[in-house]
């Protein structure tokens, strides 16, 4: 799902974006293996250092960079073991000039949800579901058949496909679809809202 959105902003299916909101909801509780380090500081580090940083990654990948970011966090169930808040929320200014919202949810009654909405001038992708002028005549949103991202199915799983990638890089010099730059700019977007979080105040970030 994530590729075909990709594939559909660059055929200008959505137009110039102005709203982005990627969701991390998963419940990981003591039920799940994750669990025993995820919910500490020392390891889980926070909602969105521990699992929540995917929606960052979508985020970055689909829409651009993010230059200010604004968190809340809220506790999680009572009698909750987490080291840190497990709910958190963040509204986040892009470089482009586009806004959105970031969530991860770690304790919540839910089947595993990753959301991927993206709003534009041209167009709206809400998962695999878009509306746009370059399907004239559209009454409703469009849904096509993919594997999505909170789908459950193993085979989605990019590992081997992530490793085929690197070992071409290697073999023909070809970029990589993400670097360690990405990841480091990912992290600075996820410790931006933990100071905020903490702070209560608009985080900027350098990186990006």
């Amino acid at each position: 799902m994530i590729q075909t959105t990709r594939k559909l902003l660059e055929d200008d299916a959505v137009g110039r974006i102005s709203y982005v909101e990627c969701d991390y909801w998963h419940w990981i509780g003591p039920h799940y293996a994750q669990y025993r380090w995820a919910r500490t500081a020392a390891a889980g580090g926070s909602s969105l250092l521990s699992a929540g940083c995917h929606a960052v990654d979508a985020m970055r990948w689909l829409a651009g960079e993010i230059q200010e970011v604004f968190g809340y966090s809220a506790k999680g169930f009572p009698g909750s073991d987490y080291e840190f808040d497990p709910n958190l929320a963040a509204v986040v200014k892009f470089r482009s000039g586009a806004v959105g919202k970031v969530s991860s949810i770690l304790e919540c009654k839910t089947p595993y949800v990753f959301n991927v909405h993206i709003v534009g001038d041209k167009g709206t992708i809400r998962n695999n579901r878009v509306f746009s002028h370059a399907f004239p005549g559209q009454t409703g949103y469009l849904e096509y058949p993919t594997i999505l991202p909170d789908s459950g199915d193993v085979t989605h799983h990019p590992f081997v496909h992530e490793i085929d990638h690197f070992v071409e890089c290697l073999d023909t010099g070809r970029k990589a679809i993400t670097e360690i730059r990405d990841a480091q700019k990912t992290m600075e977007v996820c410790f931006g809202i933990s100071d905020s979080v903490r702070e209560g105040r608009p985080v900027s970030l350098k990186l990006t």
